[in-house]
């Protein structure tokens, strides 16, 4: 047994227990700090660890040695698992092997705790340190329902790597969370099935998503955090966390620097994985709206399988019924909320941003797999939500600070119809838009012409052939029918009818369309023709003059015409600006210029 008195320290623990986390032991009367006395030790397979323990007394193991190798199996299982720990840490993932103390192995005591206390780290002389746990585990009120062995080996690997990271950085400062933080992550990763950083520890985070990341609590609850830049983040992790070095990384950058941790960790983001800090951090937090929705890993939403056995965060969702403006203060360390409920009714959320600057999330939620969805934010319509399901807005910006407005404009009537076009015929004017996105199973539209509705139909095309008279402007607008009610119009879209051929007294190119156009689409030309002639040519010429392409038109009467002009267009022109040419006979030409894409 090594009895190690030392001198002129002050020795700080890290505890893993429902109680203050950082602790300072009592130096005696002559400033002196002395480890535990225990009766006798024993070193573990590797002879990496001593562990020391009493055979009588309260602090005693259970002494039963089932393998009759004279050492009792609780403290056989101590060893087996910090050795499982430093071959993980150190062999596997690259870490630097804890600070030499000087004699030998690194040491563990085991002591006797009430039950709730699980183990501490005491940093002791320099940046060394050494391990207490308890002797039995017992009292243990577990969610998971781990037993006194579980607990222990989940202890050993936590405090473990505590001593680890004195390696990298000594000096706590407001950093203790970063120490907790990581060795909350680093138990799931030794012990995958144990689970006890989520045995209440996560609700300081999932209850209070908006804090800063640095002020979320005592830091136990981030070990979320570490599990989605390891296991998501760096695709390293993906199969395993043991295969990450993205938290080593963090750690090397921190101990290497005078950078705060989190410092450290922005820079490491930035430099090492190109994503912002508050860029990670809003996503991480947007993936815990989806907690506790699905079973495994084969969803759009889970950053890491334990995402099933928690609740999602907490937010206020208030009933939205009307127009509401959001209003966000942002930083770069912390996320803003907005959630809402849908009411009774199925609603489309029209989304608005001022310009600004801002990284944000919208999430819906909802009990059909098919309306949960995530992305980021832009001027939107989310898709149909249905009665209690859920639209969240997650917000930071990557300067220290920023506004941002926000309007969410809720639809139970049909979003209007878009994008009305109207093309004149002889006879006729014919209309085609885009579809209303709803909400509602049974839409239909309404057209009307001059402000007067002039018929229903489910399709997103119609004919007006009713009473068209030459040379006039008309008017229309489109609205959408669901059960609930009519949407607001589309928008006036004004368009003048074929004048009578006796109207038409000039040469004209009216339109190309589309223009720009594709090579391989097709393209037609509107044109009038002020007399009668034998033949009217149209000619494509480039920016040089030259006659690319020359056709004879179909008509050559005098009136308003409409021709398909594919065979204009040579399959192997390039792509560019051209001049389109009418040319009737022994007349002046008419122009129009047209872009033309590959």
């Amino acid at each position: 047994m090594r009895n190690i008195t030392l001198f002129g320290i002050i020795l700080l623990s890290l505890v893993i227990a429902r109680r203050d986390c950082l602790q300072q032991a009592e130096p005696d009367e002559l400033g002196r700090s002395s480890r535990p006395e225990k009766e006798t030790f024993t070193i573990s397979p590797s002879g990496h660890f001593y562990i020391h323990f009493d055979t009588t007394g309260n602090a005693a193991p259970d002494l039963a040695d089932s393998n009759s190798n004279g050492v009792p199996d609780y403290i056989d299982e101590v060893g087996i698992i910090a050795d499982s720990a430093h071959h993980v840490l150190v062999d596997k993932m690259g870490w630097e092997e804890e600070p030499f103390d000087g004699e030998g192995g690194y040491d563990i005591y085991i002591m006797s705790y009430a039950a709730g206390v699980y183990g501490y780290n005491y940093k002791d002389i320099g940046n060394t340190s050494y391990l207490q746990i308890d002797n039995d585990y017992v009292g243990y009120n577990s969610k998971f329902d781990l037993a006194p062995m579980e607990i222990m080996r989940i202890t050993v690997g936590h405090e473990y790597f505590h001593g680890i990271q004195w390696g990298y950085e000594e000096n706590l400062g407001s950093n203790a969370y970063f120490y907790e933080m990581t060795s909350m992550w680093f138990e799931d990763v030794l012990i995958p099935n144990g689970n006890d950083y989520l045995d209440g520890w996560s609700d300081v985070l999932l209850d209070d998503p908006t804090a800063d990341f640095d002020n979320t609590g005592d830091g136990y609850e981030l070990a979320l955090f570490g599990h989605y830049l390891s296991s998501f983040l760096d695709t390293k992790g993906i199969g395993t966390a043991k295969n990450s070095t993205i938290i080593r990384e963090m750690w090397e950058r921190y101990g290497s620097t005078s950078d705060d941790a989190f410092s450290s960790v922005k820079y490491v983001l930035e430099n090492n994985y190109d994503v912002s800090f508050i860029g990670a951090w809003v996503d991480f937090i947007s993936r815990n709206l989806y907690n506790g929705i699905y079973e495994d890993m084969d969803n759009d939403f889970y950053y890491y399988s334990d995402q099933a056995l928690i609740e999602p965060i907490l937010t206020i969702t208030p009933t939205i019924n009307d127009s509401v403006s959001i209003d966000f203060d942002l930083d770069n360390e912390s996320v803003s909320i907005q959630s809402y409920s849908m009411g009774h009714l199925n609603t489309i959320v029209e989304i608005k941003h001022d310009l600004g600057d801002y990284i944000g999330r919208v999430a819906t939620v909802s009990k059909e797999a098919d309306v949960n969805t995530m992305f980021w934010s832009k001027d939107t319509l989310s898709q149909e939500l249905y009665p209690d399901d859920e639209i969240h807005f997650i917000y930071g910006i990557d300067q220290s600070s920023g506004r941002i407005f926000i309007d969410a404009i809720p639809h139970t009537v049909p979003i209007p119809p878009s994008g009305l076009i109207i093309t004149s015929a002889q006879d006729s004017m014919i209309l085609y838009w885009n579809p209303s996105p709803g909400p509602g199973d049974s839409l239909y539209y309404v057209i009307y012409r001059d402000g007067d509705s002039i018929f229903q139909t489910i399709d997103t095309n119609y004919t007006d052939s009713h009473g068209i008279s030459g040379k006039i402007d008309y008017n229309y607008e489109i609205t959408c029918y669901n059960e609930i009610g009519e949407s607001q119009p589309s928008g006036i879209v004004s368009i003048t009818s074929w004048p009578t051929e006796n109207n038409v007294i000039e040469n004209q190119v009216l339109s190309i369309y589309p223009n720009p156009l594709h090579k391989t689409h097709d393209a037609h030309i509107l044109y009038a023709l002020g007399a009668n002639y034998s033949k009217t040519n149209l000619e494509l010429i480039n920016i040089r003059g030259q006659i690319v392409k020359m056709i004879l038109l179909k008509s050559d009467q005098q009136g308003w015409h409409r021709e398909r002009i594919n065979n204009l267009i040579p399959l192997g022109l390039s792509a560019g600006i051209y001049i389109i040419r009418l040319q009737p006979e022994s007349e002046i030409g008419h122009t129009k210029k047209i872009t033309i894409l590959p």
